[in-house]
C-alpha cells in the first residue's frame, strides 16, 4: 500500500477516535441550532482499506464543509443498535433543529422495521444499500448495483482459465448481484470454469480474513473475485506472501492496486461521493428521493486498470502480454456491459 494511503487511513481513524471521546465528553447547547448528524457505523467498522473506509471519508468531507454538529457511535452488536436507533428516535423528535441518523449498514433495516418507527418532521434517517421501496417516511435509501461493474469485471477476466468468486456469505442481495454479475460476464463467451466459495453462513464472513487467506492458499489457477468486506485482505495479504502466486486478483470497492502485485484491474464503488451527496442535501434542505439505484451508468460504479500491474509481474501468461492489454479489455466491453445492466436492472 502507499505511504501515503496508509496515513490518510491512519489520519482518518485518529479523527473518528477524537469525535468518538468527544461525543462522550460533551453534550450538546440546547441553543445550538445547527443540524445535527448521528452516525452508527458498521459492526466490522473502521480499517478494512475498502467499503467502510470509503464511507467514513465521504462523512468527514460533509464534516468538513458543513457547519453541522456531529456525533458517532460504534456498536459492538445488533443489540447495541437497537438501543441507538430507539434513543435518538424518541431524543430527537420535535426538537427544533433538522436531525439526521445515518445508518452505515443494510443490516440495520430489520431494527428500523421491528421497532415500527414513525419519524417527526424534523428527523430523517438515510440507511445504505437497502432494496426497500416500503420503509416508513423521512427514511432514505439507495441501492448500488454493481451488476454492471462486475459483468464488465468479469468479461475483463474471460481469457483467465478459471474464475473463483470469494464471497462473504449467500443470500446477501448485494454480494449476489455483484456474483451474478462477474458470473454472466466471464461466461458470456463460453467459460465453464467457474465457482464461488463462501467463507460463512452470516455476516461473520466479512470479517475473516484468515479463512480468506487460507482458501486463497489452496486455489489453483483462477482468476479471483473477493466479494466479502474486509475479509479481501486476507486474499491480498496472501498474494504478497507467495511469491509463485499463479492467480489474479480483482481489487473491491477502492483501487488495490498497492496491496497485491496481482491485481490488474480493480472494481470501484465511489461510496464516498455518494454519501457526501446526499448529506449536502439533506443540510441544504433539498428534496430527496425515498429510494434510488446507482451503477455502472451512473458513474459510482467502475473499474480503473492498474498503473503498476506489469511493473511488478514476475509470473505471468501470454495473454496479457500487452501493456495496454486491460486498458483495451476496459474498453472492448465497457458499452456491452452498460447495455446488459440497462438490460437487468434490478428493479
Amino acid at each position: 500500500m502507499k505511504p501515503e494511503r496508509i496515513i490518510r487511513l491512519t489520519c482518518l481513524l485518529a479523527v473518528w477516535l477524537a469525535l468518538m471521546v468527544s461525543c462522550k465528553k460533551e453534550e450538546p447547547l440546547v441553543t445550538d441550532m445547527r443540524p445535527q448528524l448521528t452516525v452508527i457505523t458498521s459492526i466490522s467498522g473502521l480499517g478494512d482499506m475498502g467499503y467502510n473506509d470509503m464511507i467514513m471519508s465521504g462523512i468527514m468531507k460533509f464534516y468538513d464543509e458543513q457547519d453541522i454538529n456531529m456525533s458517532m457511535f460504534h456498536p459492538t452488536d445488533m443489540e447495541e443498535v437497537k438501543q441507538s436507533v430507539s434513543s435518538w428516535c424518541s431524543s430527537t423528535a420535535g426538537i427544533q433543529k433538522k436531525c439526521m441518523l445515518l445508518l452505515a449498514d443494510n443490516a440495520y433495516e430489520k431494527i428500523l422495521r421491528e421497532l415500527n418507527i414513525s419519524l417527526a418532521d424534523n428527523q430523517n434517517i438515510l440507511i445504505f444499500e437497502t432494496e426497500s421501496k416500503d420503509l416508513p417516511k423521512g427514511v432514505i435509501t439507495f441501492n448500488i448495483d454493481r451488476y454492471g461493474v462486475a459483468y464488465l469485471a468479469g468479461c475483463m477476466a474471460m481469457k483467465h482459465e478459471a474464475a473463483t468468486v470469494v464471497a462473504a456469505m449467500p443470500d446477501n442481495h448485494i454480494l449476489d448481484r455483484a456474483i451474478d454479475g462477474f458470473r454472466d460476464g466471464y461466461c458470456s463467451e463460453g467459460n465453464t470454469h467457474f465457482e464461488v466459495i463462501y467463507l460463512a453462513e452470516d455476516d461473520s464472513g466479512f470479517r475473516m480474513q484468515n479463512k480468506a487467506y487460507q482458501i486463497t492458499g489452496e486455489m489453483n489457477n483462477s482468476f479471483i473475485f473477493p466479494v466479502a468486506g474486509g475479509s479481501n485482505n486476507g486474499v491480498y495479504k496472501y498474494s504478497r506472501e507467495d511469491n509463485i502466486f499463479l492467480p489474479l486478483i480483482a481489487g473491491m470497492d477502492v483501487d488495490c492496486s498497492y496491496f497485491s502485485p496481482r491485481v490488474p484491474f480493480s472494481v470501484v464503488v465511489r461510496i464516498d461521493e455518494l454519501v457526501n451527496e446526499y448529506l449536502t442535501a439533506w443540510s441544504e434542505g433539498k428534496e430527496m428521493e425515498p429510494y434510488s439505484t446507482y451503477g455502472l451508468a451512473s458513474g459510482m460504479t467502475d473499474i480503473v486498470t492498474s498503473k503498476i500491474f506489469y511493473g511488478n509481474l514476475t509470473i505471468w501468461e501470454d495473454y496479457y502480454d500487452s501493456p495496454d492489454f486491460w486498458d483495451r479489455m476496459y474498453i472492448k466491453y465497457k458499452d456491452k456491459a452498460l447495455s446488459i445492466e440497462s438490460e437487468n436492472e434490478n428493479l
